[in-house]
């Protein structure tokens, strides 16, 4: 495990703003792109910035690493306000804003040792950094071999190497194919869950937001419509639905019956949506497997976030 500090919290509670944003308004070009917005973020928290392109999030994140001021409004991060204490209030932030800059024609390793020299950073902690962000096997090599996955893991490592209590990563899985949205996903959850760090992700991907977030800010036209919690109450409570198509269905009613983690079945054209237990579902795959039941499609139902989002981003939801 990487031996990352949390942030110290001097008497406060540990759930403490690592971001306030009150009242932020930006006008470009006589235009004004963010309409007073205001939200806040918790220390370890995983938050969701998602909004379609266009919606102001850029704009946003440009405010919050301090690249643009706002015409009117504040921005405190780790209670330091970013226009008059911007020096205290930026060493608390890492970003992967776009492609992150590397230099091809160097290693890895050798892009960060130029941050941990400038720094005074120690190679062993280099090391722990590249170990959690699954880089160890290949950060000798030269940056320009790297697919586009690695050099997004690269760029979240020179991020991490400051300490940084709050991480912004601007649409981070942009390009990547399926296998790579997976890979930066677990290591987003690993780095939070480990370094007690507090993640602002910004995205247009709803299934991103319901993966990787415990809280999400829906925004467009400037506005935030809505900031609420990603998980619903069943899935606090420890319950996930499952959408589960098969051929036997009879037969297959009949073994959801006889599960005791299976809580709730419902049959809605040619597919059960089943509330079971979290964590049960490669069981459930398994006795079904076991039972000759030929398994057509099974995942996990995220209706209730593409629902909101409809409502709130869209102006409705679509037949």
């Amino acid at each position: 495990m990487c031996n990352y500090m949390p942030v110290e919290n001097k008497g406060r509670s540990f759930y403490m703003n690592v971001l306030e944003v009150k009242d932020v308004k930006k006008q470009l070009s006589k235009r004004e792109i963010i309409k007073g917005i205001s939200f806040s973020v918790k220390e370890g928290e995983i938050f969701g910035f998602l909004g379609p392109n266009g919606a102001g999030k850029t704009t946003t994140i440009r405010m919050l690493v301090g690249l643009i001021e706002p015409t009117e409004g504040s921005i405190h991060i780790m209670g330091h306000n970013i226009k008059t204490e911007r020096e205290q209030a930026l060493e608390s932030v890492g970003a992967v804003v776009e492609s992150p800059e590397l230099y091809g024609y160097l290693s890895g390793i050798e892009n960060l040792m130029q941050i941990a020299r400038n720094r005074k950073i120690p190679r062993t902690f280099v090391d722990e950094i590249v170990d959690l962000v699954g880089l160890s096997g290949r950060i000798g090599d030269p940056v320009r071999k790297y697919s586009l996955g690695m050099k997004q893991r690269l760029g979240l490592a020179a991020a991490l190497l400051t300490k940084p209590k709050l991480l912004i990563l601007d649409e981070p899985t942009n390009g990547l194919d399926p296998s790579g949205i997976l890979d930066f996903r677990d290591i987003v959850k690993k780095v939070s869950r480990e370094t007690k760090t507090t993640v602002f992700i910004s995205s247009h991907i709803l299934g991103e937001v319901q993966q990787l977030c415990d809280t999400v800010a829906f925004i467009n036209g400037g506005v935030i419509k809505s900031v609420e919690s990603v998980k619903s109450d069943i899935e606090k409570e420890g319950i996930e639905t499952i959408s589960l198509t098969v051929r036997e269905k009879e037969a297959c009613l009949d073994i959801l019956k006889s599960l005791e983690y299976v809580k709730n079945i419902n049959s809605i054209e040619d597919a059960f949506y089943v509330k079971i237990r979290k964590g049960y579902l490669p069981d459930l795959i398994f006795k079904l497997a076991e039972n000759k039941i030929h398994i057509e499609e099974a995942y996990k139902k995220h209706q209730e976030l593409e629902e909101r989002y409809m409502e709130l981003v869209e102006g409705g939801i679509r037949a």
